[in-house]
């Protein structure tokens, strides 16, 4: 495959509904006690002008910290700072939807029109901005390989480039330096928060649990990049992963469509905090640090002494800026 030179090489979209709202509150409450706070705030609307929709997951059976609420919108322009003023309330931000597409191959852009029409046409579609990725993949300082590689990689034939790198990323970063002393990852747990990963996958010894945040019923990774990012973390034959025998918590946020959103991730969140996660890997991409309850989730994350992993500089919104966290 080969980028396109624009280096616009991801397109992330961001879809804000205006019927829906992420309620946070102050402290974790059972599902009654957030109904009950919901239907002080809103006494003065009738119960049948607003809804919270359910969220079926594996964390549903705990205490949580939001919920996901549908308004009228003849109710919103009154019922929100009315939700705002309850002292339990912490902050009510719009229920935001996260598209990942690849935005060029061969250098053509690629239209995916369906998706697309499908979130301008959206009745409820508040806002839509497309981010691009700003960082060039000719020149990335980030890799050890340095500047040194792609300088000169054009000066290779393609067979004699291939027998002068290390087959291997662990190589190049010299993992087998803590593999001979016994740093191989044993009792840490990953969490690998992505498109999923097949419960019996053949490079992978320690997947301790898979679990489903999106609307679709499956646990299986349909695209392959989940299943990449695990293999770079813990795969364990043919092409050794950086922790071959650390624990891997797959927890499936992103649909095979690439399609999220802000509340999957919150759920998952606060149940990577309850499983005690040791590390988060985050692939999320996009104008994530502009969405409120997801940033103060990540917070909470490393206060509970979760070390966070995230994709960062890929995505504006400006060249060469680094994800909030």
């Amino acid at each position: 495959m080969v980028v396109s030179k624009r280096e616009e090489t991801m397109l992330v979209g961001i879809q804000f509904f205006l019927a829906k709202y992420i309620v946070s509150f102050k402290e974790f409450y059972n599902y009654d006690a957030r109904l009950k706070y919901i239907k002080a705030a809103l006494r003065a609307y009738d119960p049948s002008s607003w809804q919270i929709l359910p969220r079926n997951n594996p964390a549903s059976s705990y205490p949580s910290d939001f919920e996901v609420l549908q308004l009228q919108k003849d109710i919103i322009e009154k019922g929100i700072p009315a939700l705002r003023k309850h002292h339990s309330i912490k902050h009510v931000t719009p229920q935001r939807k996260v598209t990942r597409t690849l935005a060029s191959l061969d250098g053509k852009p690629i239209a995916w029109d369906d998706e697309d029409n499908e979130i301008k046409s959206h009745q409820n579609c508040q806002f839509f901005q497309k981010w691009y990725s700003s960082r060039p993949f000719s020149k990335r300082s980030s890799l050890s390989l340095g500047s040194t590689f792609w300088e000169t990689a054009g000066k290779f034939v393609r067979r004699r480039l291939m027998r002068a790198l290390p087959r291997q990323i662990t190589s190049i970063l010299q993992a087998d330096v803590l593999w001979n002393i016994g740093i191989r990852g044993a009792g840490v747990k990953v969490a690998v928060f992505d498109t999923g990963l097949v419960k019996n996958h053949p490079h992978f010894k320690k997947i301790k649990e898979r679990t489903n945040w999106t609307n679709e019923k499956t646990l299986d990774d349909g695209l392959g990049h989940g299943t990449f990012v695990a293999g770079v973390i813990a795969s364990n034959r043919e092409c050794m992963g950086f922790a071959p025998d650390s624990e891997l918590h797959i927890y499936r946020v992103f649909t095979n469509n690439q399609v999220s959103y802000t509340s999957w991730f919150l759920d998952a969140f606060n149940y990577a905090i309850l499983k005690k996660i040791n590390v988060l890997n985050l692939s999320i991409g996009g104008p994530d640090f502009m969405d409120h309850p997801f940033v103060d989730k990540v917070w909470e994350l490393t206060a509970n002494n979760v070390i966070m992993v995230s994709a960062i500089g890929n995505d504006g919104p400006l060249y060469g800026y680094d994800t909030f966290f």
